[in-house]
């Protein structure tokens, strides 16, 4: 006999909506995280236990009154309200549970519950077994020998087995009798009173004792302290009771043939888990299009068929390139062959370097594929273009700016995506599963040495290259009108993709390092860190592993009886900086143990690291800069991240000394821009306090903090200033009384007075963000100055703190943002005419606000001019842009 599947939808709708991060959307901003739960959940559990030909339901509640609701006004009143980011996932979540071939049922004027019990009822003759998926403790009273209850436990996919035997052991009752046992004890979360005073444990005693409510309320003795709580609570327990009771006699209209299950509905699911990005649910369910065995891709074998294709390259209106290479080192890679595919969709593999052939010729492809990419005209697209531009310079081969990168268009549509990938952005916008790497050297497998591309068969590079190459043409088909519709195209052509060669330019030129300085560093540190460990074991009368937590908790806490203020998440004391900090005032050992740490991190992570990472031919460190890593525009860095290194305001800044020049006679020149974010708040609040401020070069610090603590300017302490300057950063971060407190010390009152004498010194600050906040509230996105654009689906959020960080969000986004895109701008700028002027001088770090070149003595007043006109001039805004210059034999 077929088994029958009754889910509680409603219930399990909400179950995921508050269960996972509340932020998940789709690239146009429709909210997904309570859809994404119900679908995984959902699959998860059709794969283990629904079968063709069984039957199946998912029960919703409607937005009507019910019965219940006349019987108790308060039924269910205390529930907070819908969130607006749930109601607009209502209709989405219908659509993906009725393509995965589940029956949605509502009925006006009925819970889901009473659907779920109708239908429990009518099934008992019908089937073999019927199950029951609900968090709703009120589907115990169904339970018998054939109707058991799945109940979610943890998260959306965890779930626990109730049949007659667990709910007797849980609730000491038998489950025609879990309506007494709630109508005595109530339930909190649908607000039904029961009696008050009657925990689970009396209540499950009464009808132990007695039997049922009735029985319960004929036998009691009224004069007990229990029989007195029954008596006052009686109407409450009747009432209660009705409200628990499911109804199992409705109409509900439908026969068994309705609800037969039948597999999913490939087409409309396919639509469906496009439509909202779920590329990882398609790549489990298999849902995907794979390249056919007769796709026409086609490999290149000679000079004939070579120059044929360098025709219709010099043609086609477009072109998408992508080269295989040996290495993922841009440095070290030869270049094994390109694919090429063309608006006429027809895409091609040019072999240069395979091992067993046939290949063209490589000088003259390479030859001839220099004189089309570095043609004016030529209008080049790809997936990740830096690495491959990176690749051709070190060829000999510098193409002309990039006109589109699939990579950076995916990440500008949602830059909180973690993940831009060709065969994640394949299945997310073309449900796509490409050749993986791994698929491709699975046949291959050399005796000697590691495998390359130059292993790989001609015939399978081409599937597998020219697959990459018409991939990506069909996504910058896609995704050149969804930029267009975002109106993020200007910022791509404007911005991110003129970038690509500066930072090509960069990571090739690499970063200097005084290696001996460092390791000299290293043992200095290493010294200091034996001192200390020694002071350290004297205050604990032991000696212990101080990079054991562990063992860092049990002298602190068990030994020395210091009071512990927080715990980790297995219950432990946590000893985590942060927590330290609170307590260094509590002994000596908490302060030694700090510094012990800070200097522990800096060796460990830069001075024993960083040696290791010198190029062995250009003796220089090449970091990677990535435009993908941030959500608000900055570059990030790795291999190593130089973005974190020690900043100038901190004891451990002198490991940046070690950036030097690698040539005689020539000079480290740094630029920082002065309080860009503060002067980018000025543009965009307009208020004229902070602009004229800027404007007469006022230390805006000093002026911020003799306004909050109303001194006059020459009276400012050094800690006022810190603390002005705080308030003066904290704020663009849209930081809270509690966090500013957290961050300088002062108390909550003392922050709430700072922010508030800030707002009152400058007004259309406090305007502006109240502006930006509802802007984003609105449309659902903020932008920065020039257009660039991300989604803040926290404000959709019920949940305050989820909200508040929405609300930062919004706030700091378009500041930072468009610093960002101003220091990009600048750097384009500058690029480009050292370019021009045939310079020497090379443009080596990007750090946030500042740039770093080397520079020859002879071209350093040039270059001084130069970067302090492009860095101040490059955009106007309404106060003036400040560039702060410092030459010297090291980086400061």
């Amino acid at each position: 006999m077929a088994k029958l599947f009754l889910f509680d939808g409603t219930g399990l709708a909400y179950r995921a909506y508050y269960a996972l991060d509340q932020s998940l959307s789709t690239t146009s901003g429709i909210p997904t995280n309570a859809t994404y739960g119900v679908l995984r959940m959902l699959i998860r559990f059709l794969k283990d236990y629904v079968k063709i030909g069984d039957y199946t339901a998912f029960a919703m509640d409607t937005k009507t009154r019910t019965y219940r609701h006349e019987l108790l006004e308060e039924y269910k009143a205390h529930r907070p309200q819908t969130p607006d980011a749930m109601i607009q996932q209502l209709p989405y979540i219908k659509r993906g549970v009725q393509a995965l071939g589940i029956k949605v049922l509502e009925y006006e004027g009925c819970e889901a519950d009473d659907v779920i019990a109708t239908l429990a009822r009518m099934g008992e003759k019908e089937f073999e077994d019927i199950f029951i998926i609900s968090g709703d403790k009120d589907m115990f009273q169904l339970v018998n020998d054939k109707i058991k209850v799945w109940r979610p436990s943890k998260g959306i996919t965890d779930l626990e087995f109730y049949d007659k035997k667990k709910i007797i052991e849980k609730y000491r009752v038998e489950p025609s009798k879990i309506v007494d046992l709630l109508a005595l004890m109530g339930d909190s979360v649908d607000n039904v009173p029961g009696v008050k005073g009657i925990g689970m444990k009396t209540a499950a005693e009464l009808i132990e004792k007695f039997g049922n409510l009735d029985e319960i309320y004929g036998k009691i003795d009224e004069n007990s302290r229990i029989g007195k709580l029954l008596s006052r609570g009686k109407d409450d327990a009747f009432k209660s009771k009705q409200l628990v009771t499911l109804m199992t006699d409705l109409d509900l209209r439908l026969t068994w043939d309705d609800l037969k299950y039948a597999g999913y509905k490939e087409k409309e699911l396919v639509e469906f888990l496009r439509e909202m990005e779920f590329s990882s649910i398609m790549k489990e369910l298999g849902l995907y299009t794979q390249q056919d065995q007769k796709t026409p891709y086609i490999a290149v074998k000679d000079n004939n068929s070579l120059n044929e294709l360098f025709e219709k390259i010099k043609k086609s209106q477009y072109f998408v390139l992508d080269l295989e290479t040996d290495s993922l080192s841009p440095i070290d890679a030869e270049i094994i062959g390109f694919s090429i595919s063309l608006p006429s969709k027809e895409s091609y593999y040019v072999p240069l370097a395979h091992k067993n052939g046939p290949n063209v010729d490589k000088k003259s492809a390479l030859n001839n594929l220099k004189s089309i990419l570095e043609n004016q005209s030529a209008k080049i697209i790809g997936q990740n273009l830096k690495y491959d531009y990176s690749v051709l310079k070190m060829h000999g081969i510098e193409p002309v700016r990039p006109s589109f990168d699939t990579m950076i268009a995916a990440y500008l549509l949602n830059p909180d995506e973690k993940r831009f990938n060709l065969d994640e952005l394949a299945m997310k916008f073309l449900n796509y599963k490409m050749i993986s790497f791994e698929e491709l050297f699975k046949d291959t497998s050399p005796l000697f040495g590691a495998v390359t591309f130059a292993d790989v068969s001609v015939e399978d590079a081409t599937k597998y290259s020219a697959e990459d190459a018409d991939i990506t043409r069909r996504l910058y088909e896609i995704l050149n009108i969804k930029l267009h519709e975002a109106d993020l195209l200007e910022v791509l052509e404007k911005i991110e993709m003129p970038l690509i060669p500066v930072l090509v330019h960069m990571e090739l030129e690499g970063v200097y390092m005084n290696i001996d300085y460092l390791k000299d560093l290293s043992s200095k540190y290493a010294a200091r860190m034996n001192e200390l460990s020694q002071q350290i074991y004297n205050h604990a009368g032991e000696a212990f592993n101080l990079n054991s937590p562990k063992q860092v908790a049990h002298i602190l806490f068990d030994k020395l009886k210091i009071q512990p203020t927080k715990k980790t998440s297995t219950g432990e004391p946590s000893t985590r900086a942060d927590v330290l900090e609170e307590l260094s005032e509590e002994h000596p050992i908490v302060r030694l143990i700090l510094e012990y740490r800070k200097y522990q991190k800096i060796k460990s992570t830069y001075l024993d690291v960083l040696p290791k990472l010198v190029h062995p031919e250009t003796g220089r460190i090449h970091s990677s800069f990535h435009q993908t890593g941030t959500a608000t525009g900055r570059l990030s860095s790795s291999d190593p991240n130089l973005q974190n290194l020690p900043s100038k305001q901190e004891e451990s800044r002198e490991i940046r000394k070690a950036v030097v020049p690698q040539r005689d006679s020539w000079k480290i020149l740094s630029a920082d821009y002065s309080q860009i974010e503060l002067r980018v708040l000025a543009h965009l609040s307009n208020d004229q306090n902070l602009i004229e401020a800027f404007k007469k070069d006022e230390d805006i610090h000093n002026f911020t903090s003799s306004r909050i603590f109303q001194v006059p300017e020459n009276q400012v302490t050094p800690q006022m200033r810190s603390i002005g300057k705080m308030v003066n950063f904290s704020v663009i971060y849209g930081v809270s009384p509690y966090g500013l407190s957290q961050r300088t010390g002062l108390s909550y009152d003392q922050a709430q007075k700072f922010i508030g004498e800030y707002f009152s010194l400058y007004p259309s600050v406090k305007e502006y963000f109240a502006k930006i906040v509802s802007y984003a509230k609105t449309h659902g996105y903020v932008r920065t100055m020039f257009g660039r654009r991300r989604e803040v689906p926290q404000l959709r959020s019920k949940n305050a703190s989820v909200r508040q960080e929405g609300e930062r969000i919004a706030i700091n986004t378009p500041i930072q943002g468009t610093a960002a895109d101003i220091m990009k701008l600048a750097m384009i700028n500058l690029y480009d005419k050292i370019k021009q002027m045939r310079l020497q001088s090379k443009m080596i770090l990007q750090v946030h606000d500042e740039l770093v070149f080397e520079v020859p003595d002879e071209e350093v007043e040039i270059v001084k001019n130069l970067v302090r006109d492009s860095m101040e001039n490059v955009v106007r805004l309404s106060v003036p842009l400040k560039v702060d210059l410092k030459i010297s034999d090291s980086w400061e």
